[in-house]
């Protein structure tokens, strides 16, 4: 993969992740979201350290993130704060597995990612460059691109595009949710989460999966 196309992957995927971010904050409410903050820091600590294209500083800094939060947090035992990094952890396996645009194999393609003019933007951005210029045109180039890609808030894109393709496939289904069990288990032995809870929406998710992958 090439810098540019690089560049411009990290740019698209941190836009795409702040709004599915606002997406689950929305959920709870809003006396809670200090709680939010600190799931998704955990969830998301936890995902990087599996996940071999994460660069080990990225995996890193996530990690010391989230020990940030607990000193300030410090959810200690609290049922509020497991109750939400249960729904928080079973929200991002849906996102993965969710019929949308950024899950298909031809999202790259789409969006030309490696023509895109945001990739030398983003390195700017992300080799210290920090001003509000940048910052509106990065977000520019990125709402640009994301318009070539209009089922990105549906779960029905198999439906609303015939060129569309899961990128997990019947093979790969299988290494996510083991994937997402073993964090699971982490949580339950750290953060004391029903980890039976998981694995029951785990089964619930995996059958409309399939479903889909009917239709």
């Amino acid at each position: 993969m090439s810098d540019t196309k690089a560049y411009s992957s990290y740019a698209v995927l941190c836009e795409l992740s702040n709004r599915e971010f606002k997406r689950k904050l929305g959920i709870f409410p809003a006396e809670m979201r200090h709680y939010v903050i600190l799931a998704a820091g955990i969830v998301g600590a936890e995902l990087a350290k599996r996940t071999e294209e994460t660069p080990e500083a990225v995996a890193e800094d996530g990690k010391e993130f989230v020990s940030e939060l607990l000193g300030i947090v410090g959810p200690g035992q609290d049922d509020a704060f497991g109750a939400i990094l249960e729904k928080y952890l079973i929200e991002t396996i849906k996102d993965e597995l969710r019929y949308n645009c950024p899950n298909c194999t031809n999202f790259n393609a789409c969006l030309d990612m490696e023509n895109l003019p945001v990739g030398p933007l983003f390195r700017r951005r992300t080799e210290g460059e920090e001003t509000e210029e940048l910052r509106k045109e990065i977000a520019l180039q990125i709402d640009r691109a994301l318009q070539r890609a209009p089922h990105i808030d549906t779960d029905r894109a198999h439906r609303l595009c015939k060129d569309f393709r899961h990128q997990c496939s019947a093979t790969t289904l299988g290494e996510v949710f083991g994937r997402y069990a073993d964090i699971a288990a982490d949580l339950q032995n750290t953060y004391g989460i029903d980890y039976k809870r998981i694995q029951q929406e785990m089964i619930l998710i995996n059958m409309e999966f399939y479903e889909k992958s009917r239709e």
